[in-house]
């Protein structure tokens, strides 16, 4: 019996030390981008994730426009898309959860970049 309870206690315990490392390891949250320090919170939107500006020390920076979306974890990596408001184009991303930064990794053609997000 007491067997039992110290197997089950394991298991317990198994189950919530992955359970906080899953949520570690997310895109959800508010994430500082660039030197304007523009914040875009993703969040759940139905099957996928999206990410909205919800503020910014930029002028030009429009509260509430989509900025990230289609976001879905694919073999155990997040991919999803990226707007670039310079180029006016979306950009197929990985994104790469890492403790309190959220890297970005993009490729357009033969070119791969990554840009660090840091959370809120």
């Amino acid at each position: 019996m007491k067997n039992l309870r110290n197997v089950i206690t394991l298991v317990l315990m198994t189950l919530f030390s992955i359970t906080i490392y899953a949520q570690s390891e997310s895109v959800v949250g508010e994430w500082v981008v660039g030197k304007q320090n523009t914040v875009i919170k993703i969040a759940q939107e139905n099957e996928a994730y999206t990410g909205k500006i919800v503020s910014s020390n930029n002028e030009k920076a429009e509260i509430g426009k989509l900025m990230v979306k289609d976001v879905k974890q694919v073999e155990g990596q997040w991919k999803g898309k990226v707007y670039s408001p310079k180029r006016k184009k979306w950009y197929d991303t990985t994104f790469i959860p890492n403790k309190k930064e959220l890297n970005i990794e993009l490729s357009v053609g033969f070119f791969n970049k990554t840009i660090t997000w840091v959370e809120k």
